[in-house]
């Protein structure tokens, strides 16, 4: 059956293999590839007349070249393929790359004060901090406080994040409240989205600072614009007023040095304003000096470079004022138009500026007194007593029968009773008489001797070096190199 195909087929190949053997034998291939032609354009007078043409002559303006769309049916249909169904063949658009996620908000710090009956929660709740952050913040600060509660006013610092994809929920990044300046609480977050907590304790020590000013106005107020505590002032013009006349002595501008012992954490912060270990103020004609020290087996107090108690029976003036409105001796009363005795010293001066007791006593009266406004009297000895007259208040503790000691605070400047302005009404009895303050003078109390003398020479010498080279309070900051990191106490 098969033996016609076979024939066939090899006629078939006999007849090819002979067309094959006639175009190799052509003259083309008998030598070397013949030369490019030549697309020149033959000379004018060469080219036979052109046959006219039937056609008009026609611009081809060759495009871009541009990728062909795809065959559509109607193509193969045109070609005459039929319709064709090409649904399992729509090209597949190419896959762009995933969009990157949007990065998150720059972080930004945020400071907000506990108000009386707030938590830390509440606060975070108020500013949108979403529950689950609020409530691990507020699990980590609790177990750090350890059952102290922060005081109303406490300042809470927040650095804060908004993410893209939460915009209505801030993202707290960390939290710290610091209490105490020694002590800082701080909440971070971690990667995964917890929370831990950090008790920050940083060290304290002491350092010598110095405060310098002019006096304009009160002595005490003065110093406070400086940076001095109005502690660390209280004392200085009490240590000054056993030998300073405020009167007759202190004038505006005049300039003071106070020396103070401060405390202060690592990272620079104050934990003690300044205790005061010296001062100096500079009079018309005199310097006084004021140096604190305390004997073996003694009290601390105040003493001059010499060794000498500044320490007096009482004090010369009971008051920071300078200005004195009325002498004692007859003069015709401001308010009821007569001449009589003024049986004691008028102080002009501040509402509010402190009075302070002339010497150590008994409070026998304190309260209103007629004209005299509200009124304390103290009884020192049997015979000595003094008395302070026109207060606006009376100070915390003084009524009849309580002890003061020399300095303490008895009462305050106003203007009650009988009185064209503030100021203080100053007396000091003898035997019941009235006298005049001003003319008592009182001999000094004790001075540094024997073994002390020594040390305190040494003390006074570095004290009174210090007073002028001494770091300025206000430019006293440690720097970067200095502070000593805290010491670290994790919690869960």
């Amino acid at each position: 059956m098969f033996r016609p195909v076979l024939l066939a087929i090899g006629a078939v190949g006999l007849g090819l293999g002979a067309l094959v053997l006639t175009h190799r034998s052509g003259p083309e291939m008998a030598g070397a590839p013949p030369p490019p032609p030549d697309f020149s354009p033959p000379p004018a007078a060469a080219l036979p007349p052109a046959a006219p043409s039937v056609f008009p002559p026609v611009a081809i303006v060759l495009a871009d070249p541009e990728p062909a769309p795809p065959p559509s049916e109607a193509d193969f249909r045109a070609a005459g393929l039929g319709s064709l169904d090409l649904k399992g063949f729509q090209m597949k658009p190419p896959e762009l790359p995933p969009e990157p996620e949007p990065p998150a908000n720059d972080p930004y710090e945020l400071t907000l004060r506990l108000e009386r009956g707030d938590t830390v929660e509440k606060m975070l709740a108020d500013i949108d901090v979403p529950e689950a952050d609020r409530q691990q913040i507020a699990e980590r600060l609790h177990g750090l406080l350890k059952k102290r509660r922060l005081p109303a006013g406490e300042s809470i610092e927040l650095v804060m994040q908004t993410v893209p994809e939460q915009p209505d929920a801030p993202r707290v990044l960390s939290l710290s409240v610091r209490p105490q300046p020694e002590r800082e609480y701080l909440i971070t977050r971690k990667d995964d989205g917890s929370y831990e907590g950090e008790e920050k304790i940083y060290k304290v020590s002491p350092r010598i600072v110095r405060v310098e000013g002019e006096r304009h106005g009160s002595l005490q107020q003065s110093g406070m614009k400086g940076g001095a505590p109005a502690q660390a002032m209280i004392e200085f013009i009490r240590a000054l007023s056993f030998d300073v006349d405020f009167q007759r002595e202190l004038k505006e501008g005049q300039k003071f040095t106070v020396l103070l012992e401060q405390l202060v954490t690592s990272d620079g912060r104050v934990t003690h304003p300044g205790r005061l270990l010296a001062g100096e103020l500079r009079l018309l004609k005199r310097t006084v000096t004021v140096i604190r020290y305390r004997p073996q087996g003694g009290a601390e107090g105040f003493y001059t470079p010499q060794g000498e108690s500044v320490v007096k029976a009482f004090l010369r003036t009971p008051m920071d004022a300078s200005k004195i409105t009325s002498r004692f001796g007859m003069r015709e009363h401001p308010i009821m138009g007569f001449s009589a005795l003024h049986t004691g010293v008028d102080f002009a001066a501040p509402p509010g500026t402190p009075i302070l007791a002339a010497g150590t006593g008994k409070v026998t009266m304190a309260g209103p007194n007629a004209g005299y406004g509200l009124y304390v009297r103290l009884q020192h000895t049997s015979d000595v007593a003094t008395a302070y007259a026109h207060m606006s208040r009376i100070g915390p503790g003084i009524k009849p029968g309580v002890s003061v000691r020399q300095g303490q605070v008895i009462g305050f400047v106003g203007s009650t009773g009988m009185s064209t302005g503030p100021h203080l009404h100053y007396e000091f009895l003898r035997a019941g008489r009235a006298v005049n303050p001003l003319a008592q003078k009182f001999a000094m109390r004790a001075t540094v001797g024997g073994k002390d003398a020594a040390r305190f020479r040494t003390l006074a010498k570095h004290y009174q070096a210090q007073l002028k080279n001494a770091p300025v309070a206000a430019e006293a900051r440690p720097k970067p190199k200095d502070k000593e990191p805290a010491q670290l106490a994790k919690t869960n």
